[in-house]
């Protein structure tokens, strides 16, 4: 039989839900503008219906609040972080090329090339005009030495901005272990609360805003269970859950612990003009020692920090690797590997550092100098590497033991393959182009003579450690070398950063070389057939595979261009995609103030029909006790 209270009590059940709704709607309004919040409803369902023992069977109790769900689309929420990972990739790719291109783009402006070679050409032929002219001469040197300075300048911005970029990704590691933090706390305090039936909606929005912005610096991954109790079908829900998230397929947090990333300088360059001190990303081990490293340039991770380090590291998808040719233990050098090549390096486009580290057969060995020799096309090739070492279990380096038996004929790589223009690459192309030009030149210079009669210096060479100009071109009648020692005076020790013009020639113009030996002795004062072949140089289109002097600098500001719009190309795209799915998701999870504002009515309706409803059965109540009998 039911309860004479039942109409009361239904009445109140009622008030109770439409109480909870106006809550829950007052809620949404107010969280409308908090970034990440979703929109909540309360879920309804009627009572337990009441067996009456009557004809028409059951009676209604009234409604229940069965909870407050969050309106979140799991599909969106993954959708969008993978786009937005993308976008940031390619975004902070092309922030970073825009920035090399700055520089290249200072040289169109008065102290940029075009104006510099303008003011080089138009001192050489004032030095044509005058050959025996000391203020010519003077200015002619100064005139090429403010264009070694300016590719000095570009070389110096470039390794700027790769300093710039290491220290943002440790700003980043830090960022992602600061987020992986909060997730660990969050993950506690919802499986607490949700353990008791209880409700960490507004916690769990916390916890995705912190996945969107751990999405923009690396992809990630999110999987969520249900913890239930007991096993089998008899298992029983407890209302909680676990929540992981991955980076890479790595996992990062989950509700058992919270992993941390760290960045450690390399100890050896991989390219020759990198700046020391590269970070690479290590998962931290047992007692805070370095794990496995992450490797950024895998296809499994996207997002702001693989761009940042392709940008970094990027090399053209071109790094120095061979196939090992031969192995030796205890030689005057210590343990040594000979790599082969399948094609040679050309001299002016080489790009190994003196020391540093090489991958033999998926081994990491350390290595002091390297040796190589000509092949019969002019090119570098059977590169040996010495003084190989290992890093013990112990962190200190010991001599290799090697295995030759196992290792020769495996491949051999330095670096990683990166499929991206970064720093090393535009770093190498300025290296080859005050090679090329220096050794084009220094040949013509080095064949006449200065107005002492003396045989002409090098014109374009560098300062070795000890302040000494290297020694570049070899003398007359000298053998052609058949190898070179990273320790020689060769150009391979000549780099955009260290370019310049001969100590000797700037400080006495006297050692300028316009004219050949023969002219000198002759007393022939205004000769010029070495300076007409200097003057003829700089536009010889066959000196560089891109043309001229002036056209070998417009293809690096032509290649970056390209780049910068490929890239800005892929951003806008991902962007674009990104939004789409954005708008998706805000059309379930967001809040709507006018929809809510016509939900306080309705709702504000249904409580007020539940007041009624109360008031009447008081009325009833009143009659049947207070006024009957």
């Amino acid at each position: 039989m039911p309860s004479t209270f039942l109409g009361l009590n239904t009445g109140l059940s009622g008030l109770n839900y439409f109480q909870a709704t106006l809550n829950t709607t007052s809620h949404n309004i107010s969280n409308a503008d908090v970034s990440g919040y979703s929109r909540q409803q309360v879920l309804a369902k009627a009572a337990p219906a009441l067996r009456v023992r009557s004809s028409y069977g059951m009676m209604g109790t009234g409604v229940q609040a069965a909870g407050v769900e969050q309106l979140r689309n799991v599909y969106y929420d993954t959708k969008y972080r993978a786009a937005t990972s993308k976008f940031s990739e390619y975004s902070g790719i092309n922030e970073q090329l825009t920035q090399l291109q700055n520089y290249l783009n200072e040289q169109k402006s008065e102290t940029g090339y075009t104006k510099v070679l303008s003011q080089l050409g138009a001192a050489m032929q004032n030095l044509a005009s005058s050959p025996a002219n000391a203020t010519y001469r003077t200015a002619f040197t100064q005139a090429a030495g403010n264009f070694t300075d300016l590719i000095n300048e570009v070389a110096t911005n470039y390794q700027n901005t790769q300093e710039d970029i290491n220290n943002e990704v440790a700003i980043h590691v830090d960022t992602i272990n600061s987020i992986a933090a909060q997730i660990f706390t969050l993950n506690q305090q919802i499986r607490n609360i949700e353990t008791r039936f209880g409700n960490a909606n507004d916690l769990r929005d916390q916890r995705e805003l912190l996945v969107d912005q751990l999405s923009e610096l690396i992809n990630v991954s999110v999987v969520e269970t249900p913890v239930k109790y007991g096993e089998g079908p008899d298992a029983e829900d407890s209302g909680a859950t676990t929540y992981e998230v991955r980076i890479g397929g790595m996992l990062l947090v989950d509700d058992m612990e919270c992993k941390q990333l760290k960045v450690a300088a390399r100890e050896e360059k991989v390219n020759q003009s990198d700046i020391d001190g590269l970070y690479d990303v290590y998962w931290v081990g047992l007692n805070g020692a370095l794990g496995e490293r992450v490797n950024f340039n895998s296809n499994n991770i996207t997002g702001l920090m693989k761009g940042l380090l392709a940008a970094r590291d990027g090399n053209n998808f071109n790094p120095f690797s061979g196939t090992i040719a031969e192995m030796k233990t205890g030689t005057a050098d210590g343990s040594i590997v000979k790599i082969s090549l399948d094609e040679g390096i050309e001299m002016d486009k080489l790009n190994l550092p003196m020391e540093g580290v090489i991958t033999l057969n998926c081994k990491e060995y350390y290595y002091e100098g390297w040796e190589a020799e000509y092949d019969a096309d002019g090119k570098l090739n059977n590169f040996v590497f010495k003084n190989l070492t290992i890093t013990s279990e112990t962190g200190r380096r010991e001599p290799a033991a090697l295995n030759a038996g196992m290792d020769v004929g495996r491949e051999a790589t330095m670096g990683q393959a990166i499929d991206c223009k970064g720093i090393p690459y535009y770093m190498t192309e300025l290296n080859e182009f005050v090679r090329t030009l220096s050794n084009y030149m220094n040949d013509i210079f080095t064949s006449g003579a200065d107005a002492n009669g003396d045989r002409g210096l090098d014109f374009f060479t560098a300062a070795d450690i000890a302040g000494n100009d290297y020694v570049l071109t070899a003398k007359p009648g000298t053998p052609a070398p058949t190898k070179v020692m990273s320790n020689d005076s060769s150009y391979y020790r000549l780099t955009a950063l260290n370019w310049a013009i001969n100590q000797s020639v700037k400080a006495d113009q006297t050692k300028v070389v316009v004219s050949y030996k023969e002219d000198i002795t002759q007393g022939n004062l205004d000769a010029k057939g070495v300076l007409e072949k200097i003057i003829a140089g700089f536009d010889d289109r066959s000196m560089y595979s891109q043309g001229t002097v002036s056209q070998f600098l417009q293809s690096i500001t032509t290649s970056l261009a390209v780049d910068i719009q490929k890239y800005s190309s892929f951003a806008n795209n991902m962007d674009e995609v990104a939004n789409i799915i954005e708008n998706q998701r805000l059309s379930v999870s967001s809040v709507d103030t006018n929809e809510e504002a016509a939900s306080l009515v309705m709702y504000q309706n249904g409580y007020n029909l539940a007041c009624k409803v109360i008031s009447i059965m008081n009325e009833v109540y009143d009659k049947l006790i207070n006024q009957t009998g």
